[in-house]
């Protein structure tokens, strides 16, 4: 799953922390895209169960490519 950190109703955050409560995705790769880059909220994102995390200034396709490569 690929998701952006900052949404309208439930952060990326909050997504991924529901979606690893449900034991039935425990292997279920995410990866959360933001323009969040501090150092805290990349450890967040890590934290709550995000297998990566790509800024966005620094997004390139084939980087995100790559990560799903080695996450499937």
């Amino acid at each position: 799953m690929i998701s952006d950190v900052e949404m309208p109703r439930m952060n990326g955050f909050d997504l991924t922390t529901k979606i690893r409560s449900d034991k039935k995705f425990a292997d279920l790769p995410i990866v959360l895209v933001t323009a969040l880059e501090s150092r805290e909220d990349r450890e967040r994102g890590i934290d709550v169960g995000a297998n990566a995390y790509i800024v966005k200034r620094n997004f390139e396709q084939s980087n995100l490519l790559e990560v799903i490569r080695q996450l499937i």
